[in-house]
């Protein structure tokens, strides 16, 4: 397994006399390679979710491991990308992708950057400063400095959410395509239902702390949004989340 997450508990305030938990008593084990899409409500724990998995947050109770090692902090087998891409405006493309790899003392850093540079589709813009890039672009180089350093897990916190619409059509394409390149583990949050669908082995429901579902998507790669079946995953899960009942709904 690449990451289990075991009875974790996570609570930011006290009421009454108990523990609010945003994350209560969740339990979730991801295959490594596989793509996991993260949905909820405003305040079910999704970002809480990964912040606890990336080791920005202590979890209360519980453990998580990566390749069963129980984490206890940030470390380089987590990589993490966020919805605004937090590149340093002051370097450009190649030293911000090459950054994590300078402060290992890895004398391969640029080779490394540019390689991750040319996956991610920016070749020929390395010596460009973030200011000069688009949204989508971007984003790009935020994915290509988390590759970087080789992490066995991505933990990506709604990176599409700050895009228009036909960049964020464009960059779901290229998520998948880079996952595909580089196999690597990825949990992926959304408030998007169909980019869940279009990106997810399995879609993971957050309600109160806990997984409310937990469903594979048996659809062939790349996948047609406008395939019934497609329709149908996004109704039921559209349905989960508000609580409004569909006649389209699947179930295992």
């Amino acid at each position: 397994m690449a990451v289990v997450i075991d009875h974790l508990y996570k609570a930011y305030e006290e009421k009454n006399g108990e523990m609010q938990y945003v994350l209560n008593d969740l339990n979730l084990t991801m295959e490594k390679g596989e793509f996991i899409c993260v949905l909820g409500k405003s305040g079910c724990g999704k970002s809480t979710l990964l912040n606890c998995l990336a080791g920005y947050l202590k979890p209360d109770k519980g453990v998580i491991a990566v390749d069963g090692t129980p984490i206890n902090g940030p470390g380089p087998e987590r990589g993490v990308v966020f919805q605004q891409h937090a590149l340093f405006p002051w370097r450009t493309v190649l030293k911000n992708v090459q950054f994590g790899l300078e402060i290992k003392g890895i004398k391969t850093a640029r080779e490394t950057a540019m390689k991750y540079i040319d996956m991610v589709g920016l070749n020929g813009y390395e010596n460009k400063f973030p200011s000069g890039l688009s949204g989508g672009m971007a984003q790009r180089v935020g994915i290509a400095r988390a590759l970087a350093n080789d992490p066995e897990v991505l933990l990506m916190d709604e990176p599409l959410g700050a895009l228009d619409a036909l960049t964020r059509d464009s960059m779901r394409r290229e998520i998948e395509r880079i996952w595909k390149l580089t196999e690597k583990t990825i949990l992926f949050i959304t408030h998007s239902v169909p980019e869940a669908v279009f990106l997810a082995d399995r879609v993971i429901i957050l309600n109160k702390g806990k997984i409310q579902l937990d469903q594979k998507i048996d659809l062939p790669r790349s996948r047609n949004i406008n395939d019934p079946r497609f329709t149908t995953y996004v109704q039921q899960f559209e349905s989960a989340i508000t609580g409004v009942s569909s006649d389209s709904v699947i179930t295992e």
